[in-house]
């Protein structure tokens, strides 16, 4: 972080301005190390490694300090998703499915923008490649941050003095109310054990007139009856009971990878990413067998299959959601919706007070 961060934070707790002592620059005035402190109330936040930090626990979803730290450790794996000839880019793409044919990002260029879940920061430096904003403030609860720094680092110097990478809670971010031109969270809330309280608090540090571009898991719909003239839907009765049991099955090795000792739980996950495990999938018609005992990423990388397998399998928190369930929390942030994702569930808005009254 830079001195003119500064003024872009506040105390987590308090909201009070933040004074810097005890600090460490380097050769280009980066503050590398010291310490902020809060006026009055004297709360100390500890700057390591360029990065400002306002949580010592990630307990509230531990296993994405382990994606990042222990998996990744700086590769920056999930960056394939951002490469249209990658097959990654065509299953687990949220930056380009949510453009709304590029609108939807517009709002930040030459503006404040907010990565909520930054991760190791793919979205971030994405924004910053095509829709150039002034500046990223790139959150996140986990040492993600610490791997998004090395990858910046090594890949995107350009972009150092625009990008401040804080990690936080996104329940008690270190940003006043109204700080932020544009804010984005793509496939982030549903882990936080609170989705919708963090599209709260998203939404507090968001500027009147601001917009905001989220993507949370949709929940499945299962059509049961279809039988109306013109409708053309491929899920009938007929398909309802293999498709039914499918995902009870899904869910059991989901609850049961998150009862069983993290050590275990890693040991099996890397035995199905593994590139055997991956040709078996791979085969014609008997595959479809294999990936019903376990449904590995299909991916030619054993690190990206193995990084995402772990991501689906041993999260703490990994909520679904329906968007008649989610829309009265964004009628409440005062968002008025411009977007719909197709991709269930995505929606880009405005912070407009008063239009739902």
């Amino acid at each position: 972080m830079y001195a003119d961060d500064i003024n872009l934070l506040c105390c987590p707790v308090t909201a009070e301005p933040l004074e810097l002592s005890n600090s460490v620059t380097d050769e280009d005035g980066e503050i590398i190390s010291g310490e902020l402190r809060s006026v009055p109330s004297g709360n100390l936040y500890p700057i390591r490694n360029g990065i400002p930090r306002f949580v010592e626990l990630t307990s509230y979803n531990s296993s994405w300090d382990y994606k990042w730290t222990e998996i990744d450790q700086g590769k920056g794996l999930n960056y394939k998703t951002l490469d249209k000839n990658d097959v990654a880019y065509r299953t687990h793409d949220l930056f380009d499915r949510n453009d709304h044919n590029g609108r939807a990002y517009r709002h930040a260029e030459g503006k404040l923008a907010l990565d909520a879940g930054c991760g190791v920061g793919q979205c971030t430096i994405k924004l910053l490649l095509e829709h150039g904003p002034a500046k990223v403030v790139s959150l996140d609860l986990t040492r993600g941050v610490d791997m998004f720094r090395k990858i910046m680092l090594e890949r995107y110097p350009q972009f150092r003095r625009r990008i401040l990478m804080v990690q936080s809670s996104i329940f008690q971010m270190p940003f006043r109310d109204e700080t932020f031109d544009y804010a984005f969270s793509m496939g982030v809330m549903q882990h936080t054990g609170d989705t919708r309280k963090a599209l709260t608090q998203i939404a507090k540090a968001l500027k009147v007139g601001g917009e905001i571009n989220f993507w949370i898991y949709g929940a499945v719909s299962v059509h049961i009856d279809n039988v109306e003239t013109g409708r053309k839907v491929p899920m009938t009765l007929g398909g309802f009971v293999p498709y039914f049991f499918f995902y009870l099955w899904a869910m059991f090795q989901i609850r049961m990878f998150r009862k069983l000792p993290h050590r275990f739980a890693v040991i099996v996950i890397k035995m199905f990413s593994s590139d055997l495990w991956y040709r078996l999938c791979s085969l014609p018609v008997v595959g479809l067998l294999f990936r019903g005992i376990f449904a590995t990423v299909m991916h030619p990388d054993r690190d990206y299959r193995y990084i995402n397998n772990y991501d689906g399998w041993c999260n703490s928190w990994a909520e679904t959601w329906t968007e008649p369930e989610i829309f009265p929390t964004v009628r409440e942030c005062n968002i008025v919706i411009l977007g719909i994702c197709e991709w269930e569930i995505g929606i880009w808005g405005e912070k407009k007070l008063g239009f739902y009254h």
